[in-house]
């Protein structure tokens, strides 16, 4: 322990206050913000429990992203309020809420939960006031940096992907002579849904086989290509399912509609998904999987209007597509697909940019209680 600093528990430090119900003083016109153990606000209300400076943390829910708090404001009752008793720099309860670990007092089973007289507990590093203030200073200075370079980082990971959607869209809505409008069923030699026929679809006797079974999710999670799956069918699950071809485009119909993605591996899937086998002689697997993902706000506009939006074999039954011959098909692709792989390695680096600036943030934090600022 550096010279002058004491360890402390929570109890010598701070006051925590306890939220409430705020049925009875929310109102339109309030003027103090309500929020969750999130931090996220659920409205205004006409009282105030915390004072401006106090930080937020979990008691249910959200245990773990602490959150500090300018203003007066009113907690829910799934949400602490940690007030900082005098000698003990607000902001500095903060910055060591944002460097603990409060999953490690978890004592909920589904939902997690922590209790107040184990948080009480806590040791804290307390150094002489002026050290305070001045640690807080340069994490100020430091963390208003890094959510600076993480903005910065996250919008340029965001323009990747929309340089590519771009490109995308200007593919398919400029067309060029030879192009020819078709339904899918007419470049494909199997089109149709997939098969569960089995109820209930998740009867336990059915899966962990050797055979990848792809869900709505899986097909959503892919780019381009489906390379994971999270389940698998036994025989048992097969013989009541279909086994699809390697290349085949799924499309999902349901949940998540108008997801697309190309089997990388022979799969099964459920009737929440649309199976088309490309016809070689017809069109390219990769431009049609293409194509359909510059459809895809269509398409998802044709499912909305019932409780869970959703489209079906007759969406497509009657929806045409644009088709050039294959040669320009194939240009098409490869021009894609050279875009696509910068685009994902953009992203890949921006993501790692992101990850990096993460890991500063906790080596600074660090450092500062362990009194090397």
């Amino acid at each position: 322990m550096k010279a002058g600093w004491h360890t402390k528990s929570f109890s010598d430090v701070l006051d925590i206050k306890n939220g409430r119900n705020q049925k009875e003083v929310e109102s339109d016109s309030g003027e103090y913000p309500i929020y969750g153990s999130a931090g996220n606000l659920m409205g205004y209300a006409n009282s105030y429990i915390c004072e401006a400076g106090t930080i937020i943390v979990g008691r249910k829910g959200n245990i773990n992203s602490p959150i500090y708090v300018e203003t007066r404001f009113w907690n829910v009752d799934t949400a602490f309020g940690f007030s900082a008793k005098p000698g003990l720099d607000s902001k500095l309860l903060y910055y060591y809420c944002l460097s603990f670990d409060f999953s490690a007092l978890n004592r909920g089973t589904t939902i997690p939960s922590l209790v107040k007289s184990e948080l009480l507990s806590i040791s804290i590093p307390v150094p002489p006031l002026p050290e305070q203030h001045r640690i807080v200073a340069i994490l100020d200075e430091a963390f208003s940096g890094i959510a600076k370079a993480r903005a910065n980082a996250e919008q340029n990971r965001q323009n990747a992907r929309a340089l590519f959607e771009s490109h995308l869209q200007s593919v398919f809505t400029q067309r060029g002579e030879g192009w020819v409008e078709k339904t899918l069923e007419e470049v494909a030699t199997t089109f149709g849904r997939g098969k569960s026929r089995h109820r209930p679809r998740n009867a336990p006797h059915l899966y962990g086989g050797e055979y990848p079974f792809v869900q709505t999710g899986d097909i959503r999670n892919a780019e381009h290509v489906i390379t994971d799956f999270s389940q698998t069918y036994n025989e048992a699950g097969l013989a009541q399912s279909r086994l699809w071809p390697k290349g085949t485009i799924c499309i999902t119909i349901a949940a998540n509609i108008a997801e697309t993605a190309i089997l990388g591996f022979d799969a099964c899937f459920p009737d929440s998904v649309i199976g088309v086998v490309a016809n070689p002689k017809e069109a390219d697997v990769d431009f049609i999987e293409y194509l359909l993902q510059s459809f895809k706000v269509r398409l998802q506009s044709l499912g909305k209007g019932s409780a869970q939006a959703n489209i079906n074999m007759g969406t497509f039954e009657n929806e045409r597509f644009p088709f050039p011959p294959i040669a320009e098909q194939k240009l098409i692709v490869a021009k894609l697909d050279a875009l696509a792989a910068e685009t994902q390695r953009l992203e890949s680096l921006y993501q790692q940019k992101l990850a990096a600036l993460d890991e500063l943030k906790k080596s600074l934090l660090h450092q500062a209680f362990s009194g090397q600022l």
